[in-house]
């Protein structure tokens, strides 16, 4: 046989019902639900994006993110303010603090001497009229030479132990936002071998 069609058998032709296409109105329908179900999903992204600037401070919007009125934050120079109950759980308490103009930070309220240890409280140290550090309370490492763990405004100890964990934040349009689901965690110090 050849591969002219004029050589093909009649049982391998094709019906006329073949040539009937797809109506058009299943296709249109088709393309119309992609489309529809796109648009559904962008504005679902796009609403979970505008949340924070769409509530009311103080409030708590999805993706764990605290929207806080721009006024929360304490001005330079001033001691911490602390952020608790019934805003955010207790294992995600905060001190607010900006220890220079435009820079803003969040302190977890709680500190461990290393990593997945027992956490202590952290507040404000005591002794001036404004608290320009922290101090680690009920901390079993605050035996020994060094003494109870201090920290600066910025986070950094003062007597040799790990930083102050801290959450995201960002200031804008009136509002502060803390990222409660970003906590970035301070490095652990160890102490280096002296040489001899």
């Amino acid at each position: 046989m050849g591969t002219r069609y004029e050589d093909q058998p009649p049982d391998h032709w094709a019906g006329p019902e073949s040539l009937d296409p797809t109506p058009v109105w299943k296709q249109f329908l088709l393309i119309g639900l992609f489309l529809l179900g796109g648009l559904v999903l962008l504005g679902g992204v796009a609403l979970f994006a505008a949340a924070p600037q769409l509530v009311t401070p103080p409030a708590l919007v999805p993706g764990d993110r605290l929207v806080l009125d721009a006024m929360e934050i304490p001005a330079v120079g001033t001691g911490p303010k602390f952020i608790g109950g019934p805003l955010v759980d207790d294992a995600r308490i905060f001190y607010l603090v900006q220890p220079e103009k435009g820079k803003v930070l969040a302190f977890r309220a709680r500190w461990a001497a290393t990593i997945g240890t027992a956490e202590c409280r952290l507040l404000p140290a005591p002794g001036r009229p404004t608290p320009q550090q922290f101090v680690a309370f009920d901390c079993p490492v605050a035996s020994g030479q060094r003494g109870s763990p201090l920290f600066d405004l910025h986070g950094a100890s003062s007597n040799g132990f790990r930083g102050l964990d801290q959450y995201l934040v960002s200031v804008s349009d009136g509002r502060a936002i803390v990222n409660l689901s970003r906590l970035i965690v301070s490095n652990e110090r160890i102490p280096a071998t002296p040489s001899p």
